[in-house]
């Protein structure tokens, strides 16, 4: 009977730590280099960047699509992959990259 119920326990915490399991490791390939490393938060996942590679260790499953990868590309700029769980194809990476940091043109000097 014991036996029985802490059966019972274990399966019922982990069907409620179901999308806890549903978590993922995300990352984005940038066209462009940071400077040093680069931490911020973006798609509800804190990114750690190094060179061209931004890791999000622990991310939740909906920080999958173009909308996550908008968010990562308005702090770091154009990105050419973003994969958590499978990689964005190249019309996700193009609505993705619209929210990329356009470049400040150069102005001139006005009286």
């Amino acid at each position: 009977m014991k036996l029985n119920l802490a059966t019972v326990c274990a399966v019922m915490a982990l069907g409620m730590a179901g999308s806890a399991f549903a978590d993922g490791m995300v990352t984005a390939t940038l066209e462009n280099p940071v400077s040093g490393h680069l931490k911020f938060i973006a798609a509800h996942a804190v990114f750690n960047c190094e060179g061209s590679t931004c890791i999000a260790a622990i991310a939740p499953d909906d920080a999958s699509d173009a909308y996550a990868c908008k968010d990562v590309a308005k702090q770091v700029g154009r990105i050419t992959a973003y994969k958590q769980f499978k990689a964005l194809d190249e019309k996700g990476l193009a609505k993705c990259n619209l929210a990329a940091a356009a470049p400040k043109p150069i102005g001139t000097a006005s009286r």
